[in-house]
């Protein structure tokens, strides 16, 4: 059994090392075909088929490529993560290359955990945008300990035209869990594999959804269906249902907003989705306003079939799926004002439940420079964090299980220097914490 878990932690770290190693020449090779090739418009083939012109890709219009070199630092009471994170960003997609973590908290599956993530999206047929595939994985070792933590995502996606969507996914995890009775940890292994298809009709977009998980020695299977409205100026609404064989595993997904135009016409976009099932409560909106709005409608039709399908998906890959490595995200850059608000509450014992809120405001000065200095941001956070709590009582002689919620306010200060640097300081002054983080941009 031992030799089977170190097989597959190996194979998976060498997996990811590998794709690493090939995507470095892949970009090259991209950057350079699209130094020789020539304007389109005056051609008749169709970019989404040949990508001849990025103008006319499903990802929307043409963005320089930006590589970006993050180091971070979070410390609150006396412990602290360091991280490392080296991203690739264009007009299709961010490709986060890896994150080297160290995490001295008590807050990543309730241990502490050194980490190195991973991971690549790929056109790998003719750099075809019909074709796209998306890998990644994590690797942890458990602080003071020999046991290890593995995960790994994949997924194919196939647009034969710009009606048609299709994605094939299989995830895996095999880890540890603290244990109770005694035993430190428990370990526990998933797998879950799922097909998706959605088809444009005009203003109605139909979804369906079927996939399969493993729970150590329990299978469930899973199947359901959405639909997504597109009304006038740019309005949406999404709703869509996933029933499985464990019914604690159903649930319900709504979306609703309005994207914006690729030329920004004044007007606000906006988003809000609610996934609910028996044990879990997760929310997420947003409001995004100014003349540099990215929330074009390929990002909104991303994010919302994106968060549909994932309920067939393996919660523990949500942070690389969504590319959400970065200490500090650069988020705030996609508009002149953002407003964001994310909630999850989880249901971990009848009387106990983890989670948070979050509501973030961001004001990007994009014309804005002084001295060195340019783009400043400044942010403002309104935080609430709930966590189990165990106490023993003298008078019946248990333990009795239970949750807290800490409330308190963060605010965030950055800058570009020399328009290839970027600080970022985030401080938590209720907690005597701060987090900061020096990266390099290179377009």
């Amino acid at each position: 059994m031992d030799t089977t878990k170190t097989n597959i932690s190996n194979t998976i770290t060498l997996v990811v090392v590998l794709l690493l190693l090939m995507l470095t020449p892949l970009t090259a090779q991209h950057g350079e075909t699209n130094k020789e090739k020539t304007d389109s418009l005056t051609k008749p083939s169709h970019s989404h088929q040949r990508n001849s012109d990025p103008r006319y890709s499903v990802f929307g219009p043409p963005k320089p490529a930006e590589w970006k070199f993050q180091l971070a630092y979070e410390y609150r009471k006396e412990e602290g993560v360091s991280a490392f994170t080296f991203y690739r960003k264009d007009q299709r997609n961010k490709t986060i290359f890896f994150t080297i973590l160290d995490n001295a908290f008590d807050n990543i599956n309730q241990y502490r955990v050194q980490r190195i993530s991973g991971g690549a999206s790929l056109f790998p047929i003719n750099d075809d945008d019909r074709y796209q595939l998306d890998v990644g994985g994590i690797f942890d070792k458990i602080i003071d300990t020999t046991l290890y933590n593995n995960t790994l995502f994949s997924r194919f996606t196939w647009r034969p035209n710009r009606q048609l969507w299709m994605r094939v996914g299989f995830e895996y995890y095999d880890g540890y869990f603290l244990g109770q009775s005694g035993n430190i940890y428990g370990e526990s292994s998933l797998s879950a594999y799922y097909f998706a298809a959605k088809y444009k009709m005009g203003f109605f977009s139909p979804v369906a959804v079927v996939g399969r998980g493993h729970l150590d020695e329990g299978v469930n299977n899973r199947f359901g269906g959405g639909a997504m409205l597109d009304g006038p100026f740019g309005l949406f609404l999404f709703g869509g249902y996933i029933k499985s064989t464990d019914e604690t595993e159903n649930t319900r997904t709504l979306a609703l907003g309005r994207w914006a135009p690729f030329r920004p016409d004044g007007l606000p976009s906006a988003v809000f989705i609610w996934k609910h099932r028996e044990d879990y409560d997760f929310q997420l909106g947003g409001i995004f306003f100014g003349r540099r709005n990215l929330f074009v409608r390929p990002a909104a039709v991303g994010m919302v079939t994106g968060m549909f399908v994932s309920n067939l998906t393996l919660r523990a890959n949500t942070l690389l799926r969504q590319k959400k490595l970065m200490t500090i995200t650069d988020d705030f850059q996609n508009s002149d004002f953002s407003v964001y608000y994310v909630h999850l509450n989880q249901k971990i014992a009848p009387t106990s439940s983890v989670g948070f809120t979050v509501v973030q405001f961001f004001k990007l000065f994009t014309e804005t420079e002084f001295w060195v200095f340019n783009e400043p941001v400044l942010g403002l956070f309104y935080n609430e964090e709930t966590n189990p709590t165990v106490n023993y009582n003298p008078i019946t002689h248990k333990m009795e299980f239970g949750d807290e919620t800490e409330k308190y306010w963060s605010f965030q200060i950055g800058s570009k220097i020399f328009d290839s640097f970027m600080f970022n300081i985030i401080s938590e002054p209720s907690r005597n914490g701060w987090i900061v983080s020096a990266s390099y941009l290179l377009k």
